[in-house]
């Protein structure tokens, strides 16, 4: 007996040593419930572009990590894009719910055809010493801009595909572009910088304003009236198409990131939170709010359709009246 049961102390450390590894070999585990898909909008999503389509509720946001969302209902449900990219994306623009065009860090510059179905990167000229491309345009007839680091400001005239550089290279970042008509156009920068065409984007003319700080956008609401914001809570305001610009007053110092224009009303966001409000009059005093009393957050872009007015950056969402609605929150919850 004891012969018989030293045998067997010797034989259980093999015994289980070959049960393990056919288990390891035979066994597949099967999983235990449905495995949990990640939201569309995530909290750790930064999303420094935002497009709102006229045409419909079709919105496209775009962000970091190559991040791109699309939603066809006004914001209620989103859809992650595939961009093929992990590069920041800063801005996007679209000429209908089947065209648009996105760019981005290191120049990454990418264009679908099939409303983000697929997302194909093209070539854009490229500079030696820096690239990143900061803010992009969608005009008539498939003419795009964009304009970055560098003194990038690029045109295509065919929907994206293709880039041509329209001012020589130096070391000037421009911020922001907009079309006061089909020929006048201006650019701002850094510095109080300035770059004006009368002839639809074919030349330029650098101008340099009286300002320390770097400007980050402008937009027209027709030929005439403009505005251009900045950092330090700087607002530049025009009635003539950019002839003559003057400092508005502001009780503020907050950077600003974008402005639009609502159809009554001039609004703007940027950091620590605010909304900037202001009258187009060139004479009334911008007031900032915040989105809500505990939001310190970046926001750097600004749209708006109808009543709804959506905003980007650190947190995404959508004000409707003095509501804020986070599209994160609204995502974690359908979860």
């Amino acid at each position: 007996m004891l012969r018989l049961i030293k045998g067997i102390g010797a034989v259980m450390p093999w015994a289980v040593i070959a049960g393990l590894l056919f288990a390891a070999v035979f066994i597949q585990p099967q999983p235990a419930g449905e495995s949990v898909q990640p939201p569309p909008i995530e909290r750790r999503d930064r999303f420094y572009g935002l497009e709102v389509l006229e045409q419909g509720s079709i919105l496209w946001a775009v962000g970091s990590d190559g991040k791109i969302v699309r939603s066809d209902d006004a914001g209620e449900n989103w859809q992650v894009q595939q961009s093929g990219t992990r590069l920041n994306l800063q801005s996007i623009a679209a000429w209908d719910t089947e065209r648009a065009v996105a760019v981005g860090n290191e120049g990454v510059v990418l264009v679908t055809e099939d409303g983000g179905e697929t997302w194909e990167q093209v070539e854009a000229p490229r500079s030696e010493i820096f690239n990143k491309l900061v803010r992009v345009i969608a005009r008539a007839d498939g003419e795009a801009w964009a304009v970055g680091g560098m003194s990038a400001v690029f045109r295509s005239r065919d929907y994206g595909r293709t880039w041509e550089r329209t001012v020589d290279e130096e070391d000037i970042s421009w911020n922001g572009i907009a079309f006061v008509d089909d020929d006048r156009a201006w650019a701002v920068g850094e510095f109080g910088m300035l770059l004006h065409s009368t002839d639809g984007g074919n030349s330029w003319t650098e101008e340099m304003l009286d300002l320390e700080s770097s400007l980050m956008a402008v937009r027209f609401r027709d030929n005439g009236h403009g505005v251009a914001v900045g950092l330090e809570g700087i607002v530049l305001y025009t009635s003539n198409g950019g002839e003559d610009w003057a400092r508005l007053e502001t009780d503020f110092e907050e950077h600003l990131f974008d402005v639009t224009w609502n159809g009554s009303k001039w609004l703007a966001v940027g950091e620590d939170g605010v909304v900037v409000r202001g009258e187009d009059d060139g004479n009334s005093t911008w007031v900032a709010d915040r989105l809500d009393p505990d939001l310190r957050e970046w926001h750097t872009t600004i749209a708006v359709n109808g009543d709804a007015i959506y905003i980007s950056g650190a947190t995404f969402g959508r004000l409707l009246g003095t509501e804020w609605q986070s599209f994160t929150d609204q995502a974690g919850e359908r979860q």
